[in-house]
């Protein structure tokens, strides 16, 4: 029987296999069956069905607040939709099938479902990505150019913007679908069916070409643009500070500000989550990896880290926008069950008898005169939904 060396890729669902190697060499997995079964079967399925299940609720809070409630429809908020649903599509699709595969070491779901991840995996990528650009460049113009650029940002171009990306990015992508493929792996009478890039040595020249071209235009390109425009945007922002104006709307330029640490950490995350996977993805069809079980696991890590980006930005909104953070209270109290709404409501039908029973009549024996004071939550308030 076939010794198989499975070295991990940016999408986990790539295997690469060493039909020759044997447990001498050192070859990952078959030298340690045990440390296989903790690694693939046990623990690739807890990880990634963790990031999917806390992505699918996190994502799903955030599109469901910005489509059902008409304040969190801002324009920041509608790029901020874009990158929820970019995330979530990722999330459904990806680690899934991902942990089946290095669980159970096969493809069972043909070539079609094969092209169709590696497709979706980049188009998904690339949407997040520029997404964050877009967002960028809009509290760049928000902030330095605010007045100039109002007619521009509106809900309607954003909407088209969002659309545009993903136009593009659905398109540049299609190569895609050419690069990936099924074969039958292993020794006669031991083949396994496995999705993998087409060509000679695995694919490996394939892949060069892949994941050089997406630590430029998905990696390095874009953050190197929401970089510059971060950038920018604080120097105004500390420029204005000591102007008279700013002065005198110390709250204003305190909004700015919050909002634009909130772009930058999300920029950051998503900077730090995946720089890991591509250097790994670059050095090991580039240079080559360790085969050590340390270094299996240490690249599981990679596709974990890259994985877990798409689910915590739901975590970021909500520990740094208050609209965000009433919003999904309100959400997760309603879903709390409609007994506790109607006993809330009962006791406040109570209060206001007692209120009406307690009244006196003014002295023209016109209508009764409330004594009963506003409670403190009854009053209204503005809530800030120019920004995150």
């Amino acid at each position: 029987m076939a010794d198989f060396n499975k070295t991990v890729d940016f999408s986990g669902v790539n295997v690469s296999e060493d039909l020759n190697c044997s447990n001498s060499t050192g070859c990952g997995v078959p030298g340690d069956p045990a440390f296989d079964f903790w690694l693939y079967v046990v623990t690739v399925p807890i990880l990634f069905g963790l990031v999917t299940v806390v992505g699918i609720i996190g994502n799903g809070l955030v599109i469901y607040v910005i489509c059902s409630r008409q304040k969190m429809r801002t324009v920041t908020n509608l790029l901020l939709l874009n990158l929820a649903i970019a995330d979530m599509s990722f999330i459904l699709i990806i680690p899934p099938l991902t942990a089946y595969m290095w669980a159970m070491y096969t493809w069972p779901f043909g070539v079609i479902l094969c092209k169709t991840m590696h497709f979706l995996l980049n188009v998904t990528a690339y949407v997040t990505v520029y997404t964050l650009v877009l967002i960028s460049v809009v509290r760049y113009l928000t902030i330095v150019y605010s007045a100039e650029t109002t007619r521009f940002r509106t809900k309607q171009n954003m909407i088209i913007l969002c659309v545009l990306i993903w136009v593009v990015m659905l398109s540049v992508n299609i190569p895609i679908t050419l690069s990936y493929t099924v074969n039958d792996i292993g020794e006669p009478g031991t083949y396994v069916p496995m999705c993998m890039p087409v060509g000679p040595d695995n694919g490996r020249k394939t892949c060069q070409a892949i994941y050089s071209t997406f630590f430029a235009f998905a990696y390095v390109l874009p953050l190197f643009c929401v970089a510059v425009f971060s950038f920018c945007i604080l120097h105004h922002i500390n420029k204005q500070r000591s102007t008279m104006l700013e002065k005198k709307n110390k709250k204003s330029d305190g909004r700015k500000k919050q909002a634009t640490r909130v772009i930058i950490l999300v920029v950051a995350i998503f900077a730090t989550t995946w720089l890991p996977i591509h250097i790994h993805l670059l050095v090991h069809y580039f240079y080559g990896t360790p085969t050590t079980n340390f270094y299996l696991a240490l690249s599981i890590f990679w596709n974990f880290l890259a994985y877990l980006n798409s689910c915590v930005n739901p975590i970021i909104y909500n520990y740094a926008s208050k609209d965000f953070r009433d919003s999904f209270r309100e959400v997760v109290m309603c879903a709390s069950g409609n007994s506790t709404r109607r006993g809330v409501s009962q006791s406040k039908t109570t209060v206001t008898t007692r209120a009406a029973l307690n009244s006196t009549p003014n002295s023209n024996g016109g209508e009764l005169k409330r004594l009963v004071p506003k409670e403190n939550g009854e009053q209204d308030k503005l809530m800030d939904t120019a920004d995150v």
